[in-house]
């Protein structure tokens, strides 16, 4: 046993520094110090059994640096002994010296000047995130170039890799742009992002970012674009296209739209599973007659049913009973979330919906698109004509 925990105090200081107080401390000009942290109190058996133990332990605390504070204990069978209950640290100047700290400390204190007299609205911050401040202790310089940029260029409309700062390389603002968001919104007092997923940086603070892609063919020879028939282009570029074509199908299975075959007046979309959302402000769609062809499965009927919910008009095909009657034994299985409630379908598509929920096909049916014959899928959608 150990009777005088000298690790455990310099774990009880270490926490203290690590909780931030002193650097609060110090904005608000109050202080913990002096401080006293116990010792265990040491029983009159431990002694007993283990008093050589006790002479090593003591002689150990008092060639430490602490400041020890002595209390006499009167033991029936000891006597009188003067032993060390606490160790006292009088100051912040001691205590920083004992957890090596000091240049840290002062490091903190420069940067909190420096910082708030730039932006007085980070005062709170560096309060209540102390350590966060130090987590990024040697990056400030670059932090103030950047939150500078950002705070003069509001509508930069620029992708990052154009930003020119001196030091300042753009993979170095892409690496940090959650600390750099938290210090902007700080400083405009606004909130901060919940996540960096989807561009959602480019998109608060007004700069380009890549935007989604979308491959389609044209099924018609007559509507080539410069002689191409099958292109991906930007969202944005394809919005503007403005096709005249008069149906489009969107199909989910890669390998379906690469082989689709040619059908007059018409274009194919590879949807890309739930990321058919990418459409949704496409204008000239909502002129266009759209066939929706997914996997008969949860997750088939719940991008139809987001997708009608852009496109009111699009039409399902070949995920209807009798596409499930023909080909039921060609059907695999998969796990699908049964939980979900779909709005946007019609009363046959919530039928067969309900019934994959219940599992009324088989467990965790899923017919997919390859698995029905290329030449049964180009004579219905011809008929289509």
């Amino acid at each position: 046993m150990n009777f005088f925990e000298l690790d455990e105090v310099y774990k009880k200081l270490n926490r203290h520094y690590d909780s931030g107080a002193i650097f609060k401390n110090h904005i608000e000009n109050s202080t913990i110090f002096p401080l006293t942290i116990n010792f265990k109190k040491v029983k009159q058996k431990d002694i007993q059994s283990s008093y050589s133990q006790l002479l090593r332990d003591l002689q150990h605390a008092k060639n430490s640096s602490f400041t020890l504070i002595y209390k006499q204990h009167n033991y029936k069978s000891l006597g009188v002994q003067n032993l060390p209950i606490a160790v006292y640290i009088e100051s912040l100047e001691e205590f920083l010296k004992i957890i090596i700290k000091k240049d840290e400390y002062i490091l903190f204190v420069e940067l909190y000047i420096r910082t708030t007299k730039l932006y007085p609205t980070l005062k709170q911050f560096f309060i209540n995130r102390p350590m966060v401040i130090l987590e990024y202790k040697y990056e400030w310089e670059n932090f103030y170039k950047i939150v500078d940029f950002f705070l003069r260029n509001s509508s930069a409309n620029i992708y990052i890799r154009e930003i020119s700062l001196e030091s300042v390389d753009t993979k170095y603002i892409q690496k940090y742009k959650k600390i750099i968001d938290i210090l902007i919104s700080t400083i405009t007092q606004n909130e901060s992002l919940k996540s960096l997923s989807d561009f959602s940086f480019e998109k608060k603070y007004n700069l380009k970012y890549p935007l989604a892609q979308i491959s389609f063919r044209v099924l018609d020879k007559k509507l080539k674009i410069a002689n191409l028939t099958h292109l991906s282009i930007p969202i944005n570029e394809f919005d503007s296209l403005n096709i005249e074509c008069k149906k489009v199908f969107i199909v989910e299975n890669k390998i379906t739209f690469l082989s689709f075959f040619d059908v007059e007046n018409s274009i194919v979309l590879f949807g890309s599973g739930y990321g058919i959302s990418v459409l949704k402000n496409v204008k000239w769609l909502q002129r266009k007659e759209i066939y929706y062809w997914g996997d008969i499965d949860l997750d088939g009927f719940a991008i139809l049913s987001q997708a009608r919910g852009y496109f009111a008009n699009i039409r399902s095909i070949f995920m209807d009973e009798k596409t499930i009657d023909m080909f039921k034994n060609s059907a695999t299985s998969y796990k699908g979330s049964k939980e979900v409630v779909l709005t946007n379908l019609s009363e046959d598509e919530q039928l067969i919906y309900t019934r994959l929920q219940n599992e009324f096909y088989g467990i965790n049916f899923r017919l997919e698109q390859e698995k029905l014959p290329f030449n049964y899928i180009k004579s219905e959608i011809l008929n289509y004509e």
